[in-house]
């Protein structure tokens, strides 16, 4: 009987390996794509609330660091969020808005422009090399689409906790 239940055990572990193989295989992230400093980035959509033409921002005293303001959207106050100036870029044409969810707050990311929405098989994914997480943890992955590299933000590290409680903060002032 314990031969039976070992080689059953081995049997389904087996199993579950295979079908992990197969649909990692079939695994696709979608992502929305956008131009940073002539830099080609993702955000999964499934972070993604709207994407918006330009507005214009309402600068706020004593605001963190890279936020630029608020905007009034939809009848809710959204920061909006530089990540050129997070990432030490020089400040671009900004053209667009993508407004992601952090940790049950919306946020606007300033973008030089959106692209376009892809979908990258698993097997295009790879981690960040190391040396990247050190300096920046929100990129945890880079995706591979014929020839050019999309590197994955991960909106909910962009953020560190005490900029979340200042921006939560920034938005409960301005209601």
């Amino acid at each position: 009987k314990k031969a039976f239940c070992k080689l059953s055990l081995r049997k389904a572990l087996e199993d579950v390996s295979i079908n992990y193989k197969k649909q990692k295989r079939r695994w696709v992230m979608q992502l929305l794509t956008f131009l940073l400093s002539g830099i080609c980035f993702g955000i999964p959509v499934s972070d993604v609330v709207s994407i918006e033409t330009r507005m214009n921002v309402f600068g706020v005293p004593e605001a963190p660091s890279n936020i630029k303001g608020v905007i009034k959207l939809h009848g809710s106050i959204v920061p909006i969020y530089s990540l050129a100036s997070r990432f030490h870029y020089p400040e671009g044409n900004v053209q667009n808005v993508i407004v992601a969810g952090v940790e049950g707050m919306k946020i606007g990311l300033e973008v030089e422009s959106v692209r376009e929405i892809v979908e990258i098989p698993s097997r295009e994914i790879e981690n960040m090399p190391e040396i990247m997480n050190v300096t920046q943890n929100c990129f945890h992955n880079i995706a591979s689409k014929g020839k050019e590299l999309i590197t994955i933000l991960d909106v909910k590290h962009l953020i560190s906790t005490e900029e979340q409680e200042s921006l939560q903060k920034l938005i409960d002032e301005q209601k």
